[in-house]
């Protein structure tokens, strides 16, 4: 695994980091798997991570990966774990025919 691109946001206390993983001879990798990976090959705590994409091009054995790490828990449940309403069921009015 080697690192490509590395981008440093401070504002959201996280870096952007592109990763190439070579899987030869194997299927891609789930985000569980990527996810050891990735805190392995960074020494971080995989609480801090959140792997976004996993890219594997038909009939390569390289998968491009690309992970938010972030700086404490707290950001990354602020940014990365949406609070969605629950939708609420409407009722059709029915209709009559005459």
């Amino acid at each position: 695994m080697k690192i490509i691109k590395q981008e440093e946001y401070p504002l959201l206390m996280r870096k952007q980091i592109e990763f190439e993983f070579d899987h030869k001879n194997n299927k891609t990798i789930s985000k569980e798997e990527a996810l050891k990976e990735v805190s392995s090959s960074l020494k971080i705590a995989p609480e801090l991570i959140k792997i976004k994409v996993i890219n594997t091009k038909y009939g390569s054995n390289k998968s491009k990966i690309i992970a938010n790490v972030y700086d404490n828990t707290d950001k990354l449940k602020s940014i990365e774990e949406f609070r969605k309403k629950p939708k609420q069921k409407k009722e059709k009015k029915a209709q009559v025919k005459k």
